[in-house]
């Protein structure tokens, strides 16, 4: 189906962004100045990716089913995903994670999700879900695009951070080696 084909492409583009940037950063970088920094921004586009995934297709959240959330040290809390609300700045300060950890809990995902794309048929992206407080209602494929959505734009911020602490902006300054960003 091709409406699965191109989520899947974009989908991948972000996975492949984080396996690009990710690498190569020490933890003191993940969670450096501005915040959110480049870790926390990591775990949140994951988290929103698990928990949307397992809602579409009425399976348990990787975040706790696999204990991800042990790996961070977390609580198991199936609504903790990183909006806006529910994190104070103080968390957002204290979150730590390595590189490592960031792409394997998003590698996981990223499977789960493309094996969920790939079980839909004719007709999937379209079922209306059952969430009233949004009018219209929404469907699969509006929701995979606002998961898609978050996706690239914590993408983008986090190519845009690592790119501010190693080159001092996303164009370097006066002769900064090129290789810095890598």
């Amino acid at each position: 189906m091709a409406e699965t084909d191109v989520l899947l492409d974009a989908f991948t583009r972000v996975r492949d962004s984080l396996h690009r940037t990710l690498p190569g950063l020490t933890e003191d970088e993940l969670a450096q100045e501005p915040h959110p920094p480049i870790g926390w921004l990591a775990w949140r586009l994951t988290r929103i990716a698990d928990s949307n995934v397992a809602r579409l297709a009425v399976w348990e959240q990787l975040w706790l089913g696999d204990g991800w959330h042990a790996r961070f040290g977390m609580e198991p809390d199936p609504a903790d995903f990183g909006r806006g609300a529910t994190h104070t700045r103080e968390q957002v300060r204290a979150f730590r994670a390595t590189a490592d950890l960031l792409l394997a809990y998003h590698d996981t995902t990223y499977a789960r999700l493309r094996a969920y794309l790939e079980s839909l048929g004719p007709g999937d992206l379209d079922r209306e879900l059952d969430e009233p407080q949004y009018q219209p209602l929404p469907t699969g494929a509006v929701r995979l695009v606002s998961v898609l959505e978050n996706a690239m734009h914590n993408a983008g911020q986090i190519s845009y951070l690592k790119a501010y602490h190693r080159l001092g902006g996303w164009f370097p300054r006066e002769g900064a080696e090129p290789a810095a960003f890598r």
